[in-house]
C-alpha cells in the first residue's frame, strides 16, 4: 500500500512577508498590488486577519472597511516563486516521487516512517524559513489532500483505510478535492452533500446523472479510492508550449503577420489554461523567405529566426502573450523582409499557478477568459474570439487551417 504525504504551506504568501517583516508578524495582514488602492484585491491574507472575516478576492478597500488595523503588503511573486522552489529541493531529499501540486502544496510518495518523516519536513521548513505547514497522510491523493483540510494551520493529520467513511461522514463533498461549486449544486441537488452520503449513493445513479466516466470517478471518490500516481517533480511540468503556422503565402504584410500571430498567441494562451500551466519566457520564431539567386524570379527554402523575451509576471493570457511577441517582432521589422512562417511558444513554466491576482482589473479579467474557455468548450472553437483577433481576417481571405501544436 502506498504512503502519500500532501504538503501544503499555511497561507503562503501572508507567511512570507510575515516571516521577513518581524514588525508584520502576529498582525492581521493582507497580500495585494499596493498599498490602501481601493482596486487592489486581497490576494492571500494571514491567519491574525482570517479570524477578523478577511477573505481573498476582496477589494482593499472592503477588507480596510472590515478590519480598519489590516495592514495590506504589496505582493512580490518574485520571492513566493523562490521560497517555493527552495521548499521543494527540501522535499525532493526524501523521494524522487514528488509532485508539485501549486506554487505551496506538493504530494509525495514515500516510504518508511510517515509521521516521523512529516514531523522531520515540518521542523526543517520552521527552522530554515519561519514557515508552518499543514501535512496530510494517508493511502491515496484524494485522502492526504484532505486529510490536510482537517487540521490548519500547522496541522499532521493520518487517514487510513479503517476510517473510510464513519470517520468522513460529515465532511463536505466541497472539501474533496476536484468538486468544485457548480458540481457541489448538483450533487446537493441528488441530496448528496457529505462525503458519508457520497459513500453510500448507488453508483448506477451517478452514472446515469454525470456520464459514465464522471459517474464512475464520483463514486469511487466516495468509497475513498483514488489511483492516480504521484507525478515526478522532473517529469511533470512540459517544459514550453506554442503554436506555429506556415503562411499560404509569402508576405511582406507586417499587419498580416500580426494577426497571425494574435490567433497564435490566443491559442497558446487557450492551453496553458486548459493544463493549468502560466510560463514568463515567451519566444518569436520567424521564417523568411530566401531571395532569389541572381537572374531568377522563383523565391525558394527559408531562413529562421527566433527570440526570446523574459517578463515580470507569468502568463497564460493569449492576448498579453500577443503583446510580448509583437514587441519582439517590432525590434526585427524590416521592410525588405519576406514572411512565410511565425511560431510562438512560452516556457519556464509553472504548473497550478492560479493565484487570486493582486489587481481587481486581472481577476475579472481571469473571470472573463474562464467563461471564454467554457463556452468555447461547449460550442466549438473559436464560437467567441476577442475583435482584435476578428479584425486580422480581413488579411487572412484564404483562411487557416488548423496550426501545428506542440508540447515539449
Amino acid at each position: 500500500m502506498r504512503t502519500i504525504l500532501h504538503v501544503d504551506m499555511n497561507a503562503y504568501f501572508a507567511s512570507v512577508e510575515q516571516a521577513s517583516n518581524p514588525f508584520l508578524r502576529g498582525k492581521p495582514i493582507a497580500v495585494g498590488g499596493g498599498v490602501g488602492g481601493k482596486r487592489t484585491i486581497v490576494a492571500a491574507s494571514s491567519y491574525e486577519a482570517k479570524a477578523r472575516g478577511i477573505k481573498n478576492a476582496m477589494t482593499a478597500w472592503d477588507a480596510k472597511k472590515i478590519c480598519p488595523e489590516l495592514i495590506i503588503v504589496p505582493g512580490d511573486m518574485t520571492k513566493y516563486i523562490h521560497t517555493s522552489s527552495e521548499i521543494i529541493k527540501i522535499l525532493c531529499e526524501y523521494t524522487d516521487l514528488i509532485e508539485v501540486f501549486s506554487i505551496d502544496e506538493a504530494f509525495l510518495d514515500v516510504t518508511g516512517d510517515a509521521i516521523k518523516l512529516a514531523k522531520e519536513i515540518k521542523r526543517r521548513i520552521r527552522e530554515r524559513f519561519r514557515l508552518t505547514c499543514t501535512i496530510g497522510i494517508s493511502y491515496n491523493k484524494l485522502l492526504a489532500k484532505l486529510a490536510g483540510e482537517l487540521k490548519k494551520p500547522d496541522g499532521l493529520v493520518i487517514i487510513r483505510p479503517e476510517d473510510v467513511p464513519h470517520r468522513l461522514e460529515n465532511i463536505k463533498v466541497s472539501d474533496l478535492c476536484g468538486v468544485g461549486r457548480k458540481l457541489e449544486r448538483y450533487l446537493g441537488e441528488l441530496g448528496i452533500r457529505t462525503f458519508g452520503e457520497l459513500n453510500r449513493y448507488p453508483r448506477e445513479k451517478l452514472v446515469k446523472r454525470f456520464g459514465m466516466a464522471a459517474g464512475e470517478h464520483l463514486y469511487y471518490m466516495g468509497q475513498g479510492q483514488d489511483n492516480s500516481e504521484v507525478l515526478p517533480y522532473r517529469e511533470e511540468s512540459a517544459k514550453s508550449m506554442g503554436h506555429s503556422y506556415t503562411l499560404p503565402k509569402n508576405t511582406s504584410d507586417i499587419e498580416e503577420v500580426k494577426g497571425y500571430l494574435l490567433r497564435l498567441s490566443e491559442q497558446v494562451g487557450r492551453r496553458l489554461r486548459k493544463d493549468h500551466y502560466q510560463g514568463n519566457v515567451v519566444h518569436l520564431a520567424l521564417g523568411f523567405a530566401c531571395p532569389p539567386k541572381l537572374g531568377e524570379r522563383r523565391w525558394e527554402g527559408y531562413t529562421f529566426w527566433g527570440k526570446q523575451k523574459k517578463v515580470e509576471d507569468h502568463l497564460d493570457d493569449g492576448y498579453e502573450i500577443y503583446k510580448v511577441a509583437e514587441r519582439i517582432l517590432n525590434e526585427h521589422r524590416n521592410r525588405q523582409t519576406i514572411f512565410r512562417f511565425v511560431g510562438v511558444s512560452v516556457s519556464n513554466l509553472l504548473h497550478h499557478l492560479d493565484q487570486v491576482s493582486l489587481f481587481e482589473e486581472k481577476e475579472r479579467q481571469k473571470r472573463v477568459l474562464k467563461a471564454l474557455d467554457q463556452i468555447n468548450d461547449r460550442y466549438g472553437e473559436s464560437k467567441i474570439e476577442r475583435l482584435a483577433v476578428l479584425k486580422t481576417q480581413i488579411h487572412q481571405k484564404t483562411g487557416m487551417v488548423a496550426p501545428k501544436s506542440y508540447k515539449v
